[in-house]
């Protein structure tokens, strides 16, 4: 049986969940770059050609990070209603593999970017490190969603 939120808490909001999420970002975000930057190991003319390419996936994350934002809070409105039924679990799912799908190809086209920038060695070791941080970050986004009844 699935169990509701205490009668006591207030539902969040999709602007309460936005700025939790914006909050955690906001502090990944800050020493990301500098932990970016010491692990590639950067000279100066690879520097001047590679942060860029970084800075437009940093964008483009933010963008996915609103989708699935987005997402979750649509999955909290139907699970805070009640047990979610196959007619919402289904669309949900589906834009939660299409945000997937959609993040995999632009990371794609930033190795791609980032391999012409400072070659195949340092954009595969970026891929690792940008790996390494995306998975702390879901692991804190996943944390916070229950599962499906």
């Amino acid at each position: 049986a699935q169990t509701a939120p205490a009668a006591t808490a207030a539902e969040p909001t999709r602007a309460d969940i936005q700025a939790e999420m914006n909050a955690l970002q906001d502090a990944v975000r800050e020493g990301k770059r500098e932990v970016v930057a010491k692990q590639m190991q950067l000279t100066e003319a690879e520097a001047a050609k590679f942060w860029p390419v970084y800075d437009a996936y940093q964008e483009a994350l933010a963008g996915f990070n609103k989708r699935r934002i987005d997402n979750i809070y649509s999955y909290a409105q139907a699970w805070n209603a009640g047990p979610i039924d196959d007619a919402t679990a289904e669309p949900l799912a589906k834009a939660a593999l299409g945000i997937e799908k959609d993040e995999v190809a632009q990371l794609e086209k930033t190795f791609d970017k980032a391999k012409k920038a400072v070659g195949a060695s340092k954009a595969a070791r970026y891929l690792q490190i940008e790996s390494k941080i995306r998975a702390l970050v879901r692991f804190e986004q996943a944390a916070q969603v229950p599962l499906a009844q």
